[in-house]
């Protein structure tokens, strides 16, 4: 992959993005960046169908408020800030809507199996590549601002040692030419494409494709919010959570750690 200069980088994906951007969606790109997402619910209030990029995230946040590496080699840092009337009970399914729409995209473009740790990591021959981070504004009146960010490992990745976790890029598993401006485009495309789905067809499109991406599903999990004791995971609840089996019951777990029974891949 060749280092793409700032304004190169603008106007080429300015160029892939010419039908997303004709249908109202504006665009930013910055060099340097203490967080996406952080920047856009700042700017929440004023700011719908948003999209910003950055080169360079020098404080980028994952879920639970952990840190996301953001090295300045090709990497995907991306945020969409959108405005929605949609009540919170339909909004929590987008973060996982979001993600497979991601991965799809990513297969389509690049032939890469992606599977999805719920709710919202990806991964590529079990090592994360990448994560959804979905976060909300109120806005005056009855209305949400939704502030999507999404962090890619496209041409480098974080020391797995450093995260005690396995990691890896998407680089490494395709033949293919891949370069920032691409997957940006691809992403942003998916991201535009799922907010503006209907509540209906979105329920109906999870169902039908979320089996084949839950990397967790019929897996030995580790919920410590259950307990010590190892679950199994049974898919996806209609509003968004994660199933377990757990002491011979159904448990829905909504938010908190998922782990794998047998590995560490938190």
């Amino acid at each position: 992959m060749t280092f793409i200069e700032l304004n190169e980088l603008e106007l080429e994906l300015r160029r892939r993005l010419s039908p997303v951007l004709d249908s109202g969606i504006q665009l930013a790109v910055v060099e340097t960046i203490d967080s996406t997402n952080a920047q856009l619910k700042a700017e929440a209030v004023t700011t719908n169908q948003t999209l910003l990029l950055a080169r360079e995230q020098t404080a980028g946040v994952g879920r639970r408020g952990s840190p996301w590496q953001s090295p300045p080699a090709g990497n995907l840092y991306l945020s969409y800030c959108v405005h929605s009337g949609r009540p919170l009970t339909e909004l929590r399914l987008w973060s996982v809507g979001i993600t497979i729409a991601i991965a799809d995209a990513l297969e389509r473009e690049l032939s890469l199996e992606c599977k999805i740790k719920w709710p919202n990591d990806l991964y590529l021959q079990g090592m994360k590549v990448g994560g959804v981070l979905l976060e909300t504004v109120n806005l005056p009146g009855n209305d949400i601002a939704v502030v999507i960010g999404v962090g890619l490992n496209v041409a480098s990745h974080p020391d797995p040692t450093l995260l005690q976790r396995p990691v890896t890029c998407i680089s490494k598993h395709t033949d293919k030419s891949v370069d920032l401006p691409m997957v940006a485009a691809v992403v942003s495309t998916a991201l535009v494409d799922m907010c503006r789905l209907s509540h209906a067809a979105l329920k109906a499109w999870l169902t039908s494709s979320w089996p084949s991406r839950d990397m967790l599903l019929n897996q030995p999990v580790v919920v410590p919010s259950l307990g010590e004791d190892l679950g199994i995971a049974r898919g996806l609840s209609h509003d968004g959570g994660l199933q377990v089996e757990f002491a011979g019951k159904i448990r829905t777990v909504y938010a908190g750690e998922v782990s794998l029974g047998h590995v560490d891949t938190q």
